[in-house]
């Protein structure tokens, strides 16, 4: 079988330093003899290839949280942060040729949750333990399929929650792990035996198989809910409490009965985030009036008279707002007020 690449073209032997690490560790797999077939080490020496390694950018990362977080605010949602507190793994069912696949995402090259998997831990959340209005959490944060509004005589209509993905707020560091399946044969051809062949029944004479597989050892990620109408914003929030109890009993991805993807809140690292925000938002400088009647007087606007007329309206405002605007005086009055007098005549000429 010919290979699928230009005879001139060679690539890589290990991941570009830099690179996309879920795009390498996908789709360039490099461990098939001439006959296309893998060795007993194969699977074990590409994961290791990656393992150890760090995976995503941590400036992108940042301005990524950053952007997420504007967005979530703007929709008057409710974000958290939460840390593995073991390993984390996701995408297991995906093809690979090690067996067990793994969810990168597309841009940033980490893994990630997708917004649908955490409305599903959360949904699974109220369905088994939550005995707060069950029924009408499941439908106003998760809304009504046919078959559901079938049963309750009504039309089928979206959740009011919308559920953002949680990505890794910085570069995630990779691991190997291993899974050792005792009953590959009962699970494969278990439906076929008959009772007969000792290989396909689940017994305690069957040895182990080693199956390796790639995790996240420590991963901090970015939730966020926000409901479709503002005015729900108390709906969010509430989301937000039972998601954080959610990710932390039931965890999220894949091995979860194992261990793995359990998740807890880290506030420290949210006001740390916070914070960072807060230092890049740009100080605006004070508008002067005084700055602005000056140009209006220097004839700037004058071939535009509706421009100037503006211009000496927002001035007016300015200074009313300041308590600086003065169409009457008193003889006696003081110097400071003299002067504001005197601006406020100066300002009305282009009114």
């Amino acid at each position: 079988m010919t290979i699928p690449l230009y005879t001139e073209h060679q690539s890589p032997n290990t991941a570009p330093e830099g690179g996309h690490l879920g795009l390498w560790y996908t789709r360039f797999f490099n461990r098939y003899d001439a006959d296309w077939k893998l060795d007993d080490t194969a699977k074990s020496e590409w994961i290791n290839s990656v393992a150890n390694k760090t995976c995503g950018n941590s400036e992108k990362l940042t301005q990524h949280a950053e952007r997420t977080i504007t967005l979530i605010k703007a929709l008057k949602g409710q974000h958290a942060i939460c840390d593995t507190n073991w390993h984390f793994v996701t995408g297991l069912g995906l093809p690979h040729p090690v067996e067990n696949g793994f969810t990168w995402h597309q841009t940033l090259g980490v893994p990630f949750l997708a917004g649908s998997a955490i409305k599903g831990v959360l949904r699974a959340w109220v369905e088994q333990w939550d005995d707060t209005d069950r029924a009408q959490r499941l439908k106003d944060w998760f809304g009504l399929d046919k078959k559901e509004a079938e049963k309750q005589g009504t039309v089928e209509q979206a959740g009011k929650l919308i559920f953002f993905d949680a990505i890794p707020i910085d570069p995630v560091k990779l691991s190997a792990d291993i899974m050792t399946p005792h009953y590959g044969d009962w699970y494969a051809k278990g439906q076929e035996n008959q009772g007969i062949n000792p290989e396909h029944v689940p017994a305690d004479w069957h040895d182990p198989v080693p199956v390796p597989f790639l995790v996240a050892k420590r991963a901090s990620f970015l939730m966020g809910i926000a409901a479709r109408d503002i005015k729900n914003e108390d709906m969010a929030q509430k989301a937000l409490e039972v998601l954080i109890e959610a990710v932390q009993w039931l965890g999220v991805g894949a091995k979860t009965a194992a261990g793995y993807g359990h998740l807890e809140k880290n506030e420290k690292a949210e006001q740390y985030l916070e914070g960072e925000m807060k230092k890049k938002i740009p100080v605006e400088k004070p508008v002067d009036p005084l700055e602005l009647l000056k140009e209006l007087e220097a004839g700037t606007l004058k071939d535009n008279p509706t421009k100037q007329k503006e211009q000496a309206e927002y001035i007016k405002k300015l200074m009313i707002e300041k308590n600086k605007w003065r169409e009457t005086i008193l003889a006696k009055s003081s110097k400071p007020k003299k002067k504001e007098f005197e601006r406020t005549q100066r300002v009305m000429k282009f009114l």
